[in-house]
């Protein structure tokens, strides 16, 4: 499809929050819909807008949203009246903009923003990027017009919901620019680039288990490292320091904006199993050691995992058992056989179905036009 369809009226209301694993894929979405000459509108809150600096909107409002999952009978009185905030305050600005459709990607400032979009009977679909069906995406689906979803499974889903389609992961263009990037193989003996980051939960234990485990290693095998390790502010220097004793090439740093970048300059890659890590290693095409976050719900983290290690692409360690001990185990043996490291990112290509922001567009595009054209008679 091409900007043809621009001239259907109104924004496309995108709603994302709470982590990068939300936000990135709205923002691929968002690129591709630019480039079809569409207007961008985000809503997410506060938590989602610190992933939106660059993120291609023409417009955009924050609401407040919570879990209303988590914590004691208090708490969950604070994520009610949170949501219906939210919900309140959705309604105004969505009938304020007059959106042409909507599109919520997980988190729970989607769930008031597509309820808001349906009392206004504007179109709306949801896409869920991990393997399992997440409680706002649950609350959503029976009255969206699609649900999309990244990986081939789909648990979780209710019954009775049929307007599914797998479509993958959509990844921002930095992404998508280094698709199937060479891969350098490793000699014997030769040099490997490791990239490690814990993503933004329970990153601490990222602080700890990789520059205890390198520092376990042979020096023959250490002098063989250069490590890039994103790790927590207030962590950081602990870092380095572990790292400048053990006599390993390090860098360090709280956040790298060029993280694909880094992740096509690796040849391995240490990292949690959210849905937009998976899928970037896939794209991309890179070996990985991914230790699934275990008090993600529903552990929907180790099903992602399980996309690229049932390929023989990945390493899955669970966190229980991520320390030194085993994951100095992984990195020998992988080090004293580095042709493995060049046959897992061959097999990790394309484990995810690439050109999703695309394929995602198109179903935007389709409820739009379809809710600006209706049928004679409607």
């Amino acid at each position: 499809m091409t900007g043809a369809n621009a001239s259907v009226s109104g924004p496309i209301a995108l709603a994302a929050g709470g982590t990068g694993g939300h936000m990135f894929p709205a923002e691929a979405l968002a690129q591709a819909l630019k480039r079809r000459g569409r207007e961008i509108l985000l809503v997410t809150d506060a938590r989602g807008a610190r992933y939106a600096d660059d993120f291609p909107a023409d417009d955009r409002f924050m609401i407040s949203a919570a879990s209303p999952s988590i914590g004691g009978p208090v708490a969950k009185i604070f994520a009610a009246a949170s949501m219906a905030g939210g919900l309140v305050k959705a309604l105004r600005e969505l009938r304020r903009r007059n959106p042409a459709a909507a599109v919520g990607f997980g988190g729970y400032p989607s769930l008031p923003s597509m309820k808001a979009a349906s009392l206004l009977n504007v179109p709306y679909g949801v896409h869920e990027q991990n393997g399992v069906l997440g409680r706002a995406n649950r609350l959503l689906v029976r009255g969206a017009a699609f649900t999309a979803h990244g990986f081939p499974a789909l648990d979780k889903l209710p019954a009775g919901v049929a307007n599914t389609v797998e479509v993958g992961n959509p990844v921002r263009d930095a992404v998508a620019a280094l698709r199937d990037a060479p891969f350098t193989e490793v000699a014997p003996d030769g040099d490997v680039n490791i990239l490690i980051f814990g993503g933004s939960q329970g990153a601490s234990v990222f602080s700890e288990a990789p520059p205890a485990a390198v520092a376990r290693l042979p020096a023959a095998l250490r002098a063989r490292l250069s490590v890039v390790h994103q790790a927590r502010d207030a962590e950081a220097d602990k870092v380095r320091a572990a790292y400048e004793a053990a006599g390993v090439a390090h860098e360090v740093a709280p956040f790298f904006r060029d993280l694909p970048q880094r992740m096509a300059d690796a040849h391995l890659v240490i990292a949690r199993a959210g849905a937009s890590t998976v899928t970037e290693l896939s794209a991309i095409g890179r070996a990985s050691i991914l230790v699934p976050l275990a008090i993600a719900m529903d552990d929907h983290q180790t099903g992602n995992a399980r996309v690229l290690s049932e390929a023989s692409a990945a390493i899955l360690m669970p966190e229980k058992i991520f320390n030194a001990d085993a994951l100095g185990s992984a990195l020998e043996t992988l080090l004293a056989n580095p042709a493995r490291l060049g046959a897992m990112a061959r097999a990790a290509r394309g484990r995810v179905k690439p050109n999703a922001a695309e394929a995602l567009a198109d179903l935007v595009e389709g409820i739009a036009n379809a809710h600006a054209d209706p049928p004679a008679g409607a």
